[in-house]
């Protein structure tokens, strides 16, 4: 069982414009989550469970709805939640330890999950979210309507044996955070979700010496996305610099438990 142990303290805050004047207006809730993603594995006919900390950072008690939804990632990046179950969907496996939970503020609270797959289970990710909202609306000065919020926190689960396979399927230039950004192309044809990770280096058009990171974005099964490779210093991974292009780029990307990803490219606008 993996599990990722970085914690994520979210202030959830849903913006609403008002139609009349264009500003806008926020509410908010603030609630410490850890982890923000789980990664998990277990057999057939086998359960795994696991805890989400919750701490409520306001004075006042804090009440929330608990569920579980399935998601999409789209093309852009972002996520579509679903209450409705999706085709193939592992949700029924799923048991929550509650769906309503008043939190003090201080010490975290341990909410509990579990996912059993059925015995006859074939080799495949489990992928679902669990979502926490407030049970009451939130309001803000100046907005005519209450405003909800919520957090999802992803879950995946290898269901038996199964691994992603990463392969690059191309390059490009494209525009990231408004600068000219080195990207690849990377296609997973396995049946599990993967992310790159590691350094490379590369070269730039003034012989600068670089050290390109990939992002984080997973690569589910059966997708083609691309992967941002950001620049900076080396030896300085919290400084990102602007590439001069062209730009030739070597190395090789780890992911999954062993697999690799040789890289030999020159990006040229």
């Amino acid at each position: 069982m993996m599990r990722r142990s970085a914690l994520a303290v979210v202030a959830v805050v849903v913006a609403f414009f008002l139609l009349t004047g264009g500003r806008p207006a926020q509410a908010q809730f603030s609630l410490a989550v850890s982890p923000p993603r789980f990664e998990l594995s277990t057999r057939p006919g086998e359960r795994v469970r696991d805890v989400i900390e919750l701490t409520h950072r306001e004075s006042a008690t804090g009440s929330y709805k608990l569920k579980t939804a399935d998601w999409i990632f789209k093309p852009d990046a972002s996520v579509e939640f679903s209450d409705e179950l999706l085709p193939g969907s592992c949700r029924p496996w799923v048991a929550i330890e509650r769906r309503e939970l008043s939190i003090t503020s201080g010490r975290p609270y341990r909410f509990r999950f579990e996912v059993t797959p059925p015995p006859d289970t074939p080799p495949v990710e489990c992928r679902f979210a669990v979502m926490i909202e407030g049970k009451e609306a939130a309001t803000a000065p100046g907005v005519p309507v209450a405003l909800g919020a919520r957090i999802g926190v992803i879950v995946y689960v290898a269901v038996g044996d199964v691994a992603p396979v990463l392969e690059l399927a191309g390059s490009a230039i494209q525009t990231v955070d408004g600068r000219p950004t080195p990207v690849i192309r990377v296609r997973n044809t396995g049946n599990a979700h993967g992310r790159l990770a590691g350094f490379l280096s590369g070269t730039d058009a003034s012989g600068t010496a670089l050290e390109l990171q990939p992002g984080t974005t997973p690569i589910l099964p059966g997708e083609t996305r691309e992967i941002a490779l950001l620049a900076n210093k080396p030896g300085d991974t919290e400084t990102s610099v602007a590439v001069r292009f062209p730009i030739t780029i070597k190395g090789k990307l780890e992911w999954g438990r062993s697999g690799s990803m040789p890289i030999d490219q020159r990006f040229a606008p």
